[in-house]
């Protein structure tokens, strides 16, 4: 009876320093039509301030950049090739036909509690302002359209996740030939080859 007891005592000291099943993470509710509509709000007021053009919303960028976000914020992942995949791939994946594209990503975290949606869009605004190249995506001649996606998810480790991604195109629909990022040239030159 006494081995029997040590060895429930250990089965549960060890299950409690080893869960079985992994806690799995589970998206958190944002307001993310918000979110876009404040980083387009700002996005399109800081080009204003450099004499640029507004950027007009396009539905086909949203959807690029808001289904990357969601897999960034579920993956804890980050960069801009992530998920295998360029953000010309992504976008083109949504029937946007682009002679030029770029992409910001922002991730941050928070815990327990998360952050609130104004404060990721602000943090994402003022965190891309400070980076050279973020900036000059923001404040880019070439671009016409813009598309924001965000997500967050609260992790295993009860952290949540934000990730904010802002997508910027130039649709050429009806020119014979758009000219895709370096990555698509690699690609087709590497098809080439074999």
């Amino acid at each position: 009876m006494i081995c029997m007891l040590k060895h429930h005592v250990l089965c549960a000291a060890f299950a409690a320093i080893f869960p079985l099943a992994p806690a799995i993470a589970q998206e958190f509710p944002i307001d993310t039509a918000g979110i876009s509509k404040s980083v387009i709000s700002e996005t399109n007021a800081y080009r204003a301030s450099k004499n640029l053009l507004a950027l007009r919303e396009n539905a086909s960028l949203q959807a690029a950049a808001t289904a990357y976000a969601k897999f960034l914020a579920e993956k804890e992942a980050a960069g801009h090739t992530a998920d295998g995949q360029t953000p010309a791939k992504r976008v083109k994946a949504q029937g946007y036909h682009y002679c030029f594209v770029a992409e910001n990503m922002w991730g941050g975290w928070h815990r327990p509690d998360p952050m609130g949606d104004d404060e990721a869009a602000r943090n994402a605004m003022e965190d891309w302002k400070r980076s050279p190249g973020h900036n000059a995506n923001l404040l880019s001649k070439q671009s016409v359209d813009i598309g924001i996606g965000a997500a967050a998810w609260r992790q295993s480790s009860d952290r949540v996740v934000f990730r904010i991604v802002q997508v910027f195109g130039k649709d050429c629909s009806g020119k014979s030939r758009p000219t895709g990022s370096f990555g698509d040239l690699m690609d087709a030159v590497s098809k080439q080859l074999r």
